[in-house]
């Protein structure tokens, strides 16, 4: 495979993350870094630049822009207009009508431009869809996923804790549920005015099941976390630790021929619960194996296309919702709230 050549747009905590994984990917040659704030930098092994204008001079494949997320739209438009593949950190844009004008504009120049929708990468992400597709938990009713904590360190307008988390789990939910419609959102603003750092989430699939988010900045620990309950069993996984864990009566005999992998967790009680082994491996490095595939026209699981505007349209509609009906503390309003 020929070596692809990258320029990184944005060196803040994910863009350095980039800038190590690419480095040590010998499938990626690191041509330049741009970033306006060159003095706050470390001096990286490549060249630092400050502009778009300055990148577009040189010669290079591939854009993976970890920029902040307001100029996602701009500085991805102009790279596709200028013929480079795009990978770009979530969201992909603003809003759905950007998405949509973004993926157009690839489509209509043969690009690539796939948006880094991370835990797609996640190999307990992988573990449990396999799960799911051996039909050993039934029929799915209900996804419950958690993540929270890490309050960002600089906080712009325009950003929230549904785009800046959410997005994941909504992501997860439609590649197990298929097509999603929000339902409801709800938002907290508790640390800053107008700033959702707290949000509920309400989903539904297109086959019946539904899906309830929760996000937050507030969590002094790190939450990464999933459950789907189905019919005849229930899987929770720690997107973290990367373990899943699959527990349900009458599960053992079952499973022996389905799943005869399972680790079994002693117990005592009616309950069967087992670990699905999981090979353990750092996600951007996947999602940089996921890249290669795309580039080289191998199937691969990153949101492009349709999916990629349908996640921006997924975490649109739920900062909308969150806005008609944000709550307030009953200590700014001055009523105290009744309890039934």
């Amino acid at each position: 495979m020929q070596l692809i050549r990258v320029v990184l747009f944005g060196m803040g905590n994910m863009g350095r993350n980039h800038f190590r994984v690419l480095q040590e990917d010998s499938r990626y040659q690191l041509v330049a870094v741009v970033d306006p704030v060159l003095d706050a930098l470390p001096a990286p092994s490549v060249p630092l630049l400050r502009t778009v204008d300055e990148a577009l001079a040189l010669d290079w494949d591939l854009a993976v822009v970890a920029a902040p997320t307001e100029l996602h739209y701009v500085l991805v438009k102009k790279i596709l207009e200028n013929n480079r593949h795009v990978l770009v950190e979530k969201p992909a844009a603003g809003t759905m009508q950007e998405a949509r004008e973004l993926v157009q504009i690839a489509s209509d120049r043969s690009l690539h431009l796939a948006v880094g929708n991370i835990e797609r990468c996640n190999p307990v992400v992988g573990a449990l869809r396999r799960l799911i597709q051996t039909g050993i938990l039934g029929r799915l009713v209900h996804l419950t996923g958690t993540r929270a904590g890490g309050f960002p360190r600089n906080v712009k307008p325009g950003n929230n804790v549904i785009l800046d988390l959410a997005v994941h789990e909504l992501d997860v939910f439609r590649m197990l549920l298929g097509p999603l419609q929000v339902l409801n959102s709800v938002g907290h603003s508790t640390q800053l005015q107008d700033i959702f750092d707290t949000a509920e989430i309400l989903v539904a699939g297109s086959q019946g099941a539904t899906g309830s988010v929760h996000v937050n900045w507030l969590t002094p620990q790190r939450l990464r976390s999933i459950r789907v309950t189905g019919t005849d069993a229930v899987a929770t996984v720690d997107y973290i630790a990367q373990t899943c864990e699959i527990s349900g009566l009458g599960l053992r005999g079952r499973a022996a021929d389905i799943l005869p992998e399972l680790e079994w967790i002693a117990s005592n009680g009616p309950l069967d619960r087992a670990f699905l082994p999981v090979e353990k491996q750092e996600t951007l490095k996947i999602q940089l194996d996921q890249l290669a595939r795309l580039l080289s026209g191998r199937e691969h699981n990153l949101a492009t296309h349709e999916q990629l505007v349908e996640s921006v349209q997924l975490v649109e509609q739920a900062v909308e919702m969150a806005a008609q009906q944000r709550l307030r503390p009953w200590m700014e309003s001055g009523t105290p709230v009744e309890l039934l």
